[in-house]
């Protein structure tokens, strides 16, 4: 049996000679938005500048990645300094945003707003724009080192446009049909989880950090890469529930002050954003003695707290007691007390269907027992109350009249004790 003949494989590896070429003409775009951007970042266009440098340092990074460059000697802190490059103008991109707008909403504390927050923002820009021009200085140098030729560059010029006119925000959005019936509770549950979410955030994360502090340990207990992009994306849900379902309808002409939670809600967007930026940078790249040289690692861990995540809390926190009037407002209350059934405990199985019901009306709901409360959407605070107090057969649940109405039913259900085929029917969304 004759068998064929396979063709040499070709080679894996890609020579220096003809990679270098090929990435000088990759680079162009970037060293172009560096070029730009470097007319001034003060100027109120320099956002969109930055944004260009962070998306073309993105490309780079990934073409060198591509071609394996982080493991070559030639070319691996060139990749560490285009990667330098798109978080930390990432971060500065979304931080000038805070500072020179535009910004259509107003916020529940206009003086904090523009005395400290802006003063926070300008330290943070002032640092972060220093830090980029190291790594920029590094990576030209590197860029020689390598025997790369630096791309020549036109003359860098930034248009300046004149203000655009706003039209008056005097239109009812036509999903205003779709508002009501199951929608009529939108607002209560909007603010509700704006409430939530600065009740989650841990106030020791909020400590400014001082020279004693240990800031590594602070990162990796209070401020991880994950902790940050979890809180961002909670944030960043609110901001876009509020322009999809609030935005220009009769909810926010009939509550104008809602106005004011959605500009807290921005304000602490970009914030965390930056901090998402900066925390990945700082995970990723601190032991890597050739950034550690330009980026001061612990004094950054310091701006990230300090000038950021500090800031991002306090826009939260300056416009709750806007929230909670307006929920107030807005929001009716009931309550009801109920009694285990004959032969039912309340364990975990229960626990578990009260706290879906509460969440799925997503309105504020307290669990009372013996004199003790616990918010009834959390299983694991229900779980310790209840818990540390077995004997306890009578409960009173007080909040939202729509979850406490479903509550009642439960518990003549047998909360799900006596065959959970009563309640699936009762209650569709408990699937």
């Amino acid at each position: 049996m004759n068998l064929p003949k396979n063709n040499p494989a070709r080679s894996s590896q890609l020579s220096e000679e003809i990679f270098a070429p090929a990435l000088e003409k990759r680079a162009a775009a970037l060293f172009g938005a560096l070029t730009v951007a470097s007319v001034g970042v003060e100027d109120g266009y320099a956002e969109r500048s930055l944004y260009s440098v962070s998306y073309e340092a993105q490309l780079l990074e990934d073409y060198l990645d591509r071609h394996g460059a982080s493991h070559n000697k030639r070319f691996h802190l060139i990749r560490q300094d285009v990667s330098g490059i798109k978080w930390v103008s990432q971060a500065l991109s979304c931080l000038l945003l805070i500072k020179h707008g535009p910004f259509s909403y107003p916020v529940a504390d206009k003086d904090w707003s523009d005395k400290l927050l802006l003063s926070h923002v300008s330290a943070s820009t002032s640092r972060l724009k220093e830090y980029l021009d190291n790594i920029v200085d590094s990576l030209n140098a590197n860029w020689l080192t390598a025997d790369l030729s630096l791309i020549a560059q036109p003359s860098a010029e930034i248009e300046i446009h004149p203000p655009l006119p706003v039209l008056p925000a005097d239109r009812v959005d036509s999903r205003e049909d779709e508002l009501e019936g199951e929608h009529k509770s939108l607002t209560p549950r909007y603010l509700s989880r704006f409430i939530r979410l600065y009740k989650k955030w841990d106030v020791k994360a909020t400590t400014r950090l001082t020279a004693d502090s240990n800031a590594p340990a602070f990162m990796k207990k209070y401020c991880t890469e994950a902790i940050a992009r979890s809180f961002q994306s909670k944030v960043h849900n609110l901001q876009s529930d509020y322009d999809s379902y609030l935005r220009n309808t009769k909810h926010e002409l009939a509550n104008p002050r809602l106005r004011q939670v959605r500009g807290a809600v921005s304000q602490c967007l970009h914030l965390l954003e930056a901090v998402t930026a900066l925390t990945h940078l700082y995970e990723r790249h601190r032991n890597q003695e050739h950034l550690t040289k330009v980026l001061p690692w612990e004094a950054l861990i310091a701006l990230i707290i300090n000038h950021l995540v500090l800031p991002a809390y306090k826009c939260i926190e300056t416009c709750i007691p806007l929230a909670e009037e307006l929920l107030g407002e807005l929001s009716s209350s009931g309550s009801i007390n109920v009694s285990l059934p004959e032969g039912v405990e309340m364990h975990a199985r229960p626990l578990s269907l009260i706290a879906n019901v509460v969440k799925h009306h997503g309105l504020e709901v307290e669990i009372e027992c013996d004199g003790e409360k616990a918010n009834a959407a959390s299983f694991m605070g229900m779980l310790v109350l209840v818990g540390s107090r077995p004997e306890t057969r009578e409960y009173r649940f007080y909040g939202d009249p729509g979850a406490i109405n479903d509550i009642g039913k439960l518990f003549q259900l047998g909360l799900g004790e006596k065959g959970l085929e009563d309640v699936v029917e009762a209650f569709p969304y408990l699937k």
